[in-house]
């Protein structure tokens, strides 16, 4: 009951909870170029981190402080302590720190957020669908008509005319559409590119016809440029279809078909998400909520500073008047008659026309002059947007449908039952679903229940197959069922108490605390096998019942107290891991030890009563020990070892050069610390250059998702014909920074336009590692102006496989040319380490984190022209930044929200670059006008727009990936020596150290060995104790090697790297080794004490052994290959060196053992035996 209880009460994962010390401070400054800010706002924030004592110590795979500074914005990540208990606490004493600083005037305010580690449990997506058929056909009605109408009334005789359409959501204003649909006619005409255009309109649709000798690609290619060039976006409206050209006015609904829009706008996707999250925070399990793709709405007044400047006025007047007029400020209190009666105004606007409708000067006749006179007012939403969510999914008929999406990050309490959290998200969704559209798309991104509960069933599934295939086993080697019920009866009962106590040391139920199971299985069989067998033999001599049943277990009891403890003490040293694989793999050894405590227990307890009551005597007497001496495979091992004692020393020789010629075979290993995670998701980080608009970042990531989609199909195909054909299922993509935290290996990329990550789901997860080098190569040669890595999942986070980093600790000044040099000197030596791994045979797309150098616009400020006209810098600056990105004036109250409302230029007046001359500056007092050109100088020039530092020191990181079927060390052995000559010529100031998979790795197997260390230390003074001698213990971990080298054969028959979990699985090993012969010595000097010869001492002792040797080698080894299969890349190293070195142990416990124990009695006299006269060894050995 105890046991069920634990099973069904512990808190259940994938994997061990990783916690992730990580916060990250966002701090703006719009306008501010990337070195003001790193110098005003990125190291006055690092100096202030830096004054807490919980950082993170400097190491080559960990930061304390690390920043990038992007222009307009500054982005700092903390690291905590590892041994940090209380993050919480130290995080928030940062942040007090933080609050205090005094930050340049426009900067700021600085937003720290301490949740960036923090991993969603559920990642849901809000998506639009298609418009439905049914409406695509009414609107291809009205448009057709349309279109016939306008050709009716066209000028021209010309009858091959075409139209060029951009349908809309119905409820959308035509006016600002319309404006800027003239705006592309002229734009069309000027260059000769149409002729006889006649406007087409309609409701929801706007559209030009017109005879053109353009092709339809070349027409849509001039809008995209001019959509770029005059208006600064992507499409007249974000809600805007995708622009069509229609030949035949027939043909209208099946272009709408080919290329339909979204059924729901941005703003009803937000309304819809915001039900969702309300009712979703109703769930006890759920905490936090993020959301990501919502793109916020605003409302522009976009006006002329020409009209302006005629009524003599400024944009600050415009901003009074509309603030004046927008006031929420309370009328009063009026007291009368006894009573209170409270005065409120009432004025605030209440829709966007009444903006335009605001009267702010009068003209020269008296008349009042309204704000739609000088400009237009556009409801909409913020443009550009920071922030673009899409999702790709596949319809009722397998074809690949697109949407506008919004993304919920959804958060579980700490400590709660995952599939309860699942199982209550689930029900909040139906309960909520008829109050939301049916066609609305509800998907799951990233499901973690469904993916813990797969998991638990497939380790749990793998853990009953071991369990069958050791009672297999133990039933073949006692060739008995009562014995066979006797081991499957106490393996339950101790996994039973082995599941109550972990649960209450808070341990959770994820893959790698049930792989510790079934790796315990080989050690927990041990005992009852040792027991059993002891109880057999005292009933085969004669013994009663109870007797037997009670001196069984209690005979063995010191020695296999001891070995226990050698297993325990091989195990515990884990603990001393830190960072993420201390955390991953802490509850192993718990578990382990655990288990091992809880099979003693059951040994000692309820196995002498199932005993009793199972065993019984065989009906023909057992065999003498002289008898099994002649006959059987007993007298085969006797024979055998009689000889290799005779011949000890060449024996031992000849086993001695077997080692000898297999240690270079470990040589011939591949190394790779972790392997990659299995599952069905993976991803893909797609960079531009630094300064490509959120709009060429969604051109390029729908260009990519194409790419995938086709080349999953052709997979698909190539497959045989009993998978399931095409794999992939969704792509969401996250445009302008990362996805939210969805697995805890791959960290969010906040805030670059010029970023975007694709996340992939297929149906079938060992297609992953197939599926990804097909993409990767296809998107590589198909998109060579972004850098996309498709990546696999992690199980221990590595960012990039390969990766060196450069800092510069030269420059005294952060600013003027002594940083300069320092920033060039950066940019060289990144250049030739870019160059020397990307003539690395192995290595594929190299690059480095800074990206190229951008145009920059300067403002070289005439001071005396200024002064002159009145105007500061300051002026200047202000009428920048307003005209060209807006300035907040108001905002108009919608329901619960407050809409922005943001006076800025008219694109007409912004769009181009040579607009900034003709920009109109006005001082802070006064109303006179000058064009910024007439004092001041604008030049083009190249500057540096990322700037990242580590630890307080500009850095440059260098990354590559290594090719398909090639490992990171692989490539870091063919370019290390290129490597160490590259960093003996770095000036002075500068160094080089090598990051990525290869110092994950050295951290980790230097850690390893530490353990490898302990572990032996302690298992050496666990000997010592047991057998009261110095030297016996050589003898036991003599064995050792063998075991070790039986290892490095498996994995390299099996073609398994040499990594962390291989190196794990020898560590332990070395436990079940020593704890076998351990046993066997204990019947040794049992044989001694019976005054056998040292020969038949030995060898009795194996044939006694022998059995229950054979029977637990073999549970252990059968037992582990359900892992193996189950339990992916993760654990097959581990589990064929485990198999491996069992392997050979058991040949080296039952045959070298002996020979090696008499080298050391005869040969060595450091081991004393009695009675010397007596040996049968021939002198001369």
């Amino acid at each position: 009951m105890w046991g069920a209880y634990g099973y069904l009460a512990m808190p259940k994962a994938k994997d061990p909870a990783i916690q992730v010390r990580v916060a990250s401070v966002i701090t703006s400054w719009p306008g501010a170029e990337a070195t003001k800010i790193e110098q005003l706002v990125t190291r006055p924030i690092e100096r202030q981190i830096a004054l807490s004592s919980a950082l993170h110590p400097v190491t080559p795979t960990k930061f304390a402080v690390k920043s990038m500074t992007l222009p307009s914005l500054s982005i700092v990540q903390i690291q905590l302590d590892e041994d940090l208990k209380d993050t919480k606490s130290a995080f928030n004493e940062i942040n007090l720190n933080l609050q205090s600083l005094s930050l340049p005037a426009g900067a700021g305010p600085i937003q720290f957020n301490d949740g960036f580690g923090d991993t969603a449990a559920i990642l849901m997506t809000i998506a639009s669908p298609t418009e439905s058929p049914i409406e695509i056909s009414l609107r291809a009605r009205d448009i057709a008509r349309e279109i016939t109408a306008a050709r009716q009334s066209a000028t021209g005789t010309d009858s091959n005319r075409r139209s060029l359409i951009v349908v809309m959501p119905r409820d959308i204003s035509l006016a600002t559409p319309a404006r800027h649909m003239e705006m592309f006619k002229d734009f069309l005409r000027a260059s000769g590119a149409i002729a006889d255009p006649v406007t087409v309109s309609g409701a929801g649709f706007i559209g030009l016809d017109f005879t053109s000798g353009l092709a339809d690609t070349e027409i849509l290619q001039e809008l995209d440029q001019f959509l770029e060039t005059k208006l600064a976006q992507a499409s007249f409206h974000e809600d805007a279809w995708p622009a069509i050209m229609i030949d035949d006015p027939a043909t209208t609904e099946a272009r709408l078909l080919a290329s339909p829009g979204g059924k729901y706008s941005y703003r009803e996707l937000d309304n819809f998400s915001d039900l969702i999250i309300r009712h979703l925070q109703t769930i006890p399990l759920v905490t936090v909520i993020n959301t990501s793709g919502t793109v916020d709405e605003r409302i522009y007044l976009e006006y002329s500073q020409d009209l302006l400047a005629s009524y003599g006025l400024t944009p600050g007047d415009v901003s009074n008047a509309i603030a004046a007029r927008n006031s929420d400020i309370s009328g009063g209190e009026f007291h009368a008659g006894g009573s209170n009666v409270l005065v409120q105004p009432v004025g605030k606007y209440k829709s966007p026309e009444e903006i335009g409708d605001t009267a702010f000067t009068k003209s020269s006749t008296g008349a009042p002059v309204y704000l739609r006179d000088i400009g237009a007012v556009v409801p909409g939403y913020v443009s550009p947007p920071n922030f673009l969510n899409f999702y790709n999914w596949r319809d009722e008929n397998g074809n690949w449908q697109r949407g506008k999406a919004i993304s919920l990050a959804i958060q579980m309490r700490e400590g709660g039952q995952i599939g309860k959290f699942g199982e209550a998200v689930d029900a909040v969704l139906q309960e909520i679903r008829p109050h939301l559209p049916d066609d609305l798309v509800i998907e799951r991104v990233s499901d973690q229940p469904s993916q813990v509960a797969e998991n638990i069933d497939l380790f749990m599934t793998a853990l009953i197959e071991a369990i069958v295939l050791v009672v297999a086993i133990s039933f073949l080697g006692f060739w008995e069922w009562r014995s066979a019920i006797l081991m499957m009866v106490s393996i339950p009962i101790t996994l039973a108490m082995t599941f109550g106590i972990i649960d209450t040391l808070g341990i959770e139920l994820q893959q790698v605390s049930i792989a510790t199971l079934i790796i315990a299985l080989g050690l927990l069989v041990d005992d009852p096998v040792v027991a059993g067998d002891a109880i057999k033999r005292g009933l085969a001599e004669g013994q009663p019942r109870t007797l037997a049943s009670w001196l069984g277990p209690t005979k063995l009891a010191h020695a296999i107290m001891f070995a226990t403890i050698t297993n325990v003490v091989a195990y515990l040293p884990f603990l001393m891991l830190s960072g993420n694989t201390g955390e991953f793999l802490y509850s192993l050894p718990i578990v382990m030890t655990t288990a091992l405590v809880c099979s003693r227990i059951v040994s000692m307890t309820f196995l002498p009563l199932l005993g009793y009551y199972l065993l019984r005597p065989r009906n023909r007497a057992e065999p003498t020990i002289e008898e099994r001496r002649q006959r059987g495979f007993s007298g085969l091992y006797f024979r055998v070892g009689s000889f290799l004692i005779n011949h000890r020393k060449k024996a031992l020789l000849a086993s001695l050069l077997f080692i000898a010629l297999a240690i270079p075979l470990g040589k011939t290993l591949k190394s790779s610390f972790f392997p990659d995670d299995v599952q069905y998701i993976f991803y893909a980080d797609v960079a531009l250059r630094n300064n490509a608009t959120i709009y060429e970042t969604r051109k390029v990531t729908e260009q990519a998702v194409a790419i995938i989609q086709k080349v999953a199909q052709d997979f698909g195909a190539s497959l045989d014909a009993e998978s399931k054909g095409d794999p992939l299922e969704s792509i969401a993509s996250f445009i302008g920074g990362g996805a939210p935290r969805f697995w805890f290996s791959v960290t969010p990329q906040l805030h670059q336009r010029n970023y975007a990550q694709l996340v992939m789901q297929v149906n079938d997860k060992e297609l992953t590692g197939e599926i990804i080098p097909h993409i990767q190569k296809a998107l590589s040669a198909g998109i060579p102006e972004a850098i996309i890595d498709v990546r696999q999942l992690q199980t221990n986070p590595v960012p990039y496989p390969i990766e060196i980093r450069l800092s510069a600790r030269s420059a005294v000044q952060s600013e003027g040319p002594e940083s300069e040099a320092e920033i060039a000197t950066l940019r060289r030596l990144s250049a030739e380490l870019v160059t020397l791994l990307a003539n690395a045979p192995t290595a594929a797309r190299a690059r480095d984190d800074w990206g190229g150098e951008s145009l920059q616009l300067r403002i070289d400020i005439d001071p005396d022209r200024a002064f002159l006209a009145g105007v500061s810098n300051e002026n200047i600056a202000a009428s920048s930044s307003a005209g060209l990105n807006g300035n907040q004036v108001t905002t108009l109250q919608r329901g619960d929200k407050n809409i922005p409302v943001v006076t800025i230029l008219t694109p007409s007046e912004r769009a181009q670059l040579s607009d900034l001359e003709n920009l109109y500056v006005f001082p802070s007092v006064g109303t006179t006008k000058v064009p910024l050109g007439q004092i001041a100088t604008v030049e083009y020039q190249l500057h540096t727009e990322r700037l990242l530092r580590e630890e307080h020191f500009r850095t440059v990181n260098v990354r590559a990936f290594p090719l398909d079927g090639v490992l990171p060390s692989e490539v870091m052995a063919e370019i290390r020596s290129d490597l160490e000559a590259f960093e003996k010529r770095l000036p002075p100031g500068f160094s080089m150290a090598i990051t990525g998979e290869e110092a994950n790795a050295k951290n980790g197997f230097q850690q390893l060995i530490m353990v490898l260390g302990v572990s032996v230390a302690l298992i050496f003074i666990a000997l010592v104790f047991q057998f009261k001698s110095t030297v016996k213990p050589f003898i036991v971990l003599a064995a050792v090697p063998y075991g070790v080298i039986g290892a490095l054969i498996a994995l390299a028959l099996t073609d398994s790297p040499f990594g962390f979990m291989a190196f794990l699985g020898i560590v332990a090993l070395i436990g079940v080794i020593v704890s076998h012969i351990i046993v066997l010595f204990d019947f040794i000097e049992e044989m001694h004490k019976k005054g056998e010869p040292l020969r038949e001492a030995l060898l009795d002792a194996g044939i006694v052994r022998l059995r229950p040797v054979l029977i637990t080698v073999g549970a252990t080894v059968f037992g582990l290959i359900p892992l193996a299969v189950h339990g992916g890349p993760l654990w097959q190293p581990l589990c064929y060196a485990q198999i491996g070195g069992l392997t050979i142990a058991t040949f080296t416990t039952l045959l070298l053992v002996p020979v090696i124990y008499s080298i050391f009695v005869l040969d060595l006299k450091a081991v004393k035996w009695e009675d010397r006269e007596s040996y049968r060894v021939q002198a001369n050995a």
